[in-house]
């Protein structure tokens, strides 16, 4: 590989349509995250007992816990 300058984008990143864009990447991005973290928190929730010393009613304050803080 050589070295030298970098090419500089030929994009503006401050021109407005790519600052749109951009953030509409991100937000898309954002909103399939968050989508993934919820079906993992679900799936660990269902799953709860399965974890050695937590029984049905430690499952059940667990999961009480969880729709306290984050359910709406």
């Amino acid at each position: 590989m050589k070295k030298g300058k970098v090419k500089p984008s030929p994009f503006d990143p401050l021109d407005k349509e790519v600052l749109r864009a951009y953030n509409r990447g991100f937000e898309i991005g954002a909103k399939q995250q968050r989508e993934s973290d919820i079906k993992c928190l679900i799936d660990l929730l269902d799953r709860v007992e399965e974890i050695h010393g937590i029984g049905e009613k430690t499952a059940d304050k667990i999961r009480e816990m969880f729709l306290i803080r984050f359910g709406k």
